[in-house]
């Protein structure tokens, strides 16, 4: 379980993201296509980023880090809190 990290599959996020924005609606088609791109690479690409910040962050034999699991409550807050400045 300590091994285990969260990966997101970015293109079901990015179909789910543009399938729960409400558009609005108007005669310029090309407009709505790029409003509708934009979203669906946003979300990609954001999911992407998580993915490999997940990858790299939490990989302890690459970055010499003590394995998340083994850390103490208060350890891993701070961890947590160097890591959340991106």
């Amino acid at each position: 379980m300590a091994t285990q990290r969260t990966q997101i599959d970015a293109n079901q996020f990015a179909y789910t993201a543009l399938n729960t924005i409400h558009f609005r609606d108007c005669d310029n088609y090309e407009r709505q296509l790029k409003e509708r791109l934009t979203v669906f690479l946003m979300a990609k690409y954001l999911i992407d980023d998580f993915n490999d910040l997940e990858n790299r962050t939490f990989d302890g034999t690459n970055n010499n880090d003590v394995a998340l699991s083994k850390l103490g409550f208060d350890e891993l807050l701070k961890k947590i809190e160097t890591l959340n400045q991106y």
